[in-house]
């Protein structure tokens, strides 16, 4: 009897600690009021391809965790100790509900797909920015390499690498023939010639190689009709016969003074290499002579500071 008593008693425990871990807020409880009969009359709906489950009755389901408002991709609500919460990101920002609860769900466009719940908060604008959060395009379609970063609604600008474009639907600085709404022609000042189909050979194939009328450095690759502005490295310059990259000064189109800075640094780097040479060669007839620090970029009166150590 004493047993029979007891077990009651547990029972009854437990059934009040579980009505204190499901009972919800005021946001849930409106939730649940308002939410179609269809989804009221169920206890929860699961949706087997994105593994996501909504809660559409006025209880939490798990202890510690969250789930999606049904139609809403900024909006859901957050089980905590058993109490549930309507939550909503920040402006700019949507729910994402495959991540894990210790996680910050609130993730930027690009990360989240919001197939079948559209409904989005109202814009929160600012003078600088269209929402409060994201990445987004400052210019018009021939500047497209220019974009801001808001936070809270406070814009922070970047320019993308020379030649690249932002790209509004990846937040990547993107070739410019790859974003849509930019105009690659206008934005690189370049236009790909046509090249003619041959009778015989059909249209052509491959890339085409032209270098910038306005700067020898530069080249432009031609894919698909489109181009893509590269640039060589230090003194270089591009030469169409080999459609590669030299020393500037054998570039006829370059100008004087790049000709003059590529053929002094070509000279440096020349007698750079012998007197590295000459150093190494110091040091295999006399092993002995050893730096007790050897430099990063070693000077080449080295093998004179060392036989000097040695000493």
């Amino acid at each position: 009897m004493k047993f029979l008593i007891l077990a009651c008693l547990c029972a009854t425990a437990l059934a009040q600690k579980y009505e204190e871990y499901t009972t919800p807020d005021s946001a849930v409880e409106e939730f649940a009021t308002n939410a179609p009969q269809e989804l009221r009359s169920n206890y929860r709906t699961y949706d087997q391809s994105s593994n996501q489950q909504q809660v559409t009755n006025k209880r939490c389901i798990e202890k510690n965790e969250r789930y999606p408002i049904p139609g809403s991709c900024d909006r859901y609500i957050e089980c905590l100790n058993g109490t549930a919460t309507d939550k909503t990101c920040p402006d700019g920002l949507r729910y994402n509900p495959n991540v894990t609860f210790n996680r910050d769900p609130c993730q930027y466009p690009i990360d989240v797909e919001c197939i079948g719940r559209a409904s989005l908060q109202p814009a929160q604008p600012t003078e600088e920015c269209p929402h409060q959060f994201g990445y987004f395009k400052r210019t018009d379609g021939n500047h497209c390499g220019k974009f801001r970063n808001c936070v809270n609604g406070v814009a922070f600008d970047f320019d993308c690498p020379e030649g690249l474009a932002f790209n509004s639907e990846s937040y990547r600085c993107d070739w410019p023939d790859q974003v849509k709404d930019c105009d690659v022609e206008a934005y690189l000042g370049f236009r790909c010639p046509e090249v003619p189909e041959l009778k015989d050979v059909g249209p052509p194939t491959g890339f085409r190689f032209y270098r910038s009328p306005s700067n020898c450095q530069q080249y432009f690759i031609c894919v698909e009709g489109k181009p893509r502005r590269l640039a060589c490295s230090g003194y270089n310059a591009f030469d169409e016969e080999i459609e590669g990259c030299v020393a500037a000064d054998e570039v006829s189109a370059c100008p004087a003074d790049i000709k003059e800075r590529a053929a002094r640094s070509r000279k440096e780097e020349e007698q750079r290499v012998i007197e590295q040479q000459k150093y190494y060669e110091r040091l295999k007839q006399n092993p002995q002579a050893q730096l007790r620090y050897a430099p990063t970029e070693p000077s080449y009166n080295a093998y004179e500071e060392a036989t000097t150590v040695s000493q």
